[in-house]
């Protein structure tokens, strides 16, 4: 291995280290928002920052770039899940989280119960703070149709919280 291998492999490692420290937190909590389960977030993350690491200094926006990856991760888990619920194999285990407190409870109940699309439309937009623009490239819609699905998923959080308010 050559003098300049060594260094561009270096600064490949500096890059993805300064990502991780920065990302890494905020990559699983986008990814337990988008699955609903803190283990499998976990791993994703993990396999999003092994996706990345090879491309990171090519990336014009490392951390765009990782969310783009771990979005299309949990997309595609959800897709084996969505299989794996039409064929199913015996139970599995329950995620042992801790308790949330009643009122986050109900909220997160509701937002579990949207549809997917709605529920990452919204996880994206208001979780991660995403403009409309980017959440519909992320989920390869149109703008209007990610507006659509905000509006809509908000308007079904605000309809099912109303009812539990009564």
């Amino acid at each position: 291995m050559g003098a300049d291998a060594t260094s561009s492999t270096s600064t490949d490692l500096a890059a993805l280290e300064r990502l991780y420290r920065s990302e890494y937190e905020r990559t699983v909590r986008l990814a337990r928002l988008l699955t609903n389960d803190h283990h499998v977030a976990e791993e994703l993350a993990q396999e999003a920052f092994v996706r990345v690491a090879p491309r990171i200094e090519a990336a014009d926006n490392p951390a765009a770039y990782l969310r783009t990856v771990t979005v299309n991760l949990c997309r595609d888990h959800g897709r084996r899940v969505s299989t794996a619920r039409r064929h199913p194999d015996p139970p599995a285990a329950m995620d042992h989280a801790p308790p949330l407190p009643r009122d986050v409870e109900e909220v997160w109940m509701a937002v579990q119960a949207l549809t997917p699309a709605r529920r990452d439309a919204l996880v994206l937009r208001y979780w991660a703070d995403l403009p409309t623009a980017e959440v519909a490239r992320l989920l390869d819609v149109r703008p209007a149709t990610a507006r659509s699905l905000i509006r809509r998923g908000l308007a079904s959080l605000q309809e099912v919280l109303s009812d539990v308010d009564r």
